[in-house]
């Protein structure tokens, strides 16, 4: 019985304390600064530029097909900040010195279809004091359907 609750034991805080070191701060700097930097591609952009594409001349199948692209953009990164908090914890500034990184804005851009993926991935990493107050209540808030704050 004793070695049954010390193998538990042992499980348990793999599964709490099992985020691995990050090896190269410049390596995920650059990453996560590439993600940043596709997240705002087609935000920033001419069509969908200003107040989210609504106050240009674009057609609304414009509007559409660029903001298509972006989903799949939004997608691919809101996969990849999934597995790598999975792996590391929630990668912050502070943590790698990458100053003005946001990448908050990954979670804050993600599709409903990850929203209770993310729930949890943003709880934990609150209660672990990784993610701080401001940027948890900013995810929280999307995931919630944006109410005012």
């Amino acid at each position: 019985m004793k070695h049954l609750i010390l193998i538990i034991l042992i499980q348990f805080s793999f599964i709490c304390f099992g985020q691995e070191s990050i090896e190269n701060n410049g390596k995920m700097c650059r990453l996560l600064n590439e993600m940043i930097n596709n997240d705002q591609l087609y935000r920033s952009g001419e069509i969908l530029g200003g107040s989210f594409g609504t106050e240009n001349n674009s057609s609304k199948k414009e509007i559409d097909s660029v903001w298509s692209l972006q989903i799949e953009i939004d997608n691919r990164n809101t996969e990849k900040l999934i597995g790598l908090t999975k792996k590391y914890g929630w990668i912050s500034d502070e943590r790698i010195d990458c100053p003005k990184l946001n990448i908050w804005l990954i979670f804050r851009h993600s599709q409903k279809k990850y929203f209770p993926e993310i729930l949890e991935l943003i709880t934990k990493e609150h209660e672990a004091k990784r993610l701080n107050d401001f940027h948890y209540r900013l995810i929280k808030n999307h995931l919630e359907g944006r109410p005012k704050m």
